[in-house]
């Protein structure tokens, strides 16, 4: 069963693109063929030796950091094929220019000519009927 397009699904877009440049960086961590390391050090910054933990991805996360990362990809693609679908199209350049292009509400509403207040109701309103449409 397909997850409905909802209004906190489309905000997460932003955040999967970061967590999918976090993913990439952890994947090239662990590339060096170090297993999860854990080890300990101390920190001097409030004046007094204090011991820290630092931990580290391996090999062996690879396949679970890349799976994750796949995911995040398609529902990128997911939320961003759902905006391209739609006929309405202030409703796309306003979803586009919030939620892809993490614009405020007020930079989006102005980029399409309308006022923050007319495009929250705008945005609202496709949301509420979209979640009386769902089955």
């Amino acid at each position: 069963m397909l997850k409905p397009m909802t209004k906190y699904r489309i905000a997460q877009y932003n955040s999967l693109k970061r967590e999918i440049g976090m993913l990439e960086d952890q994947i090239i961590s662990a590339g060096y063929g170090k297993d999860f390391v854990v080890d300990y050090a101390k920190e001097y910054s409030t004046g007094h030796p204090r011991v820290i933990t630092l931990r580290g991805y391996g090999s062996q996360d690879v396949p679970k950091l890349s799976a994750r990362r796949a995911w995040c990809f398609a529902e990128c693609k997911t939320i961003e094929d759902f905006i391209a679908s739609l006929d309405d199209s202030v409703m796309r350049q306003l979803l586009t220019r919030r939620y892809i292009e993490g614009r405020t509400t007020a930079e989006a509403a102005q980029l399409v000519g309308y006022s923050r207040k007319q495009a929250t109701r705008l945005i609202n309103g496709f949301f509420e009927k979209m979640s009386h449409d769902v089955p």
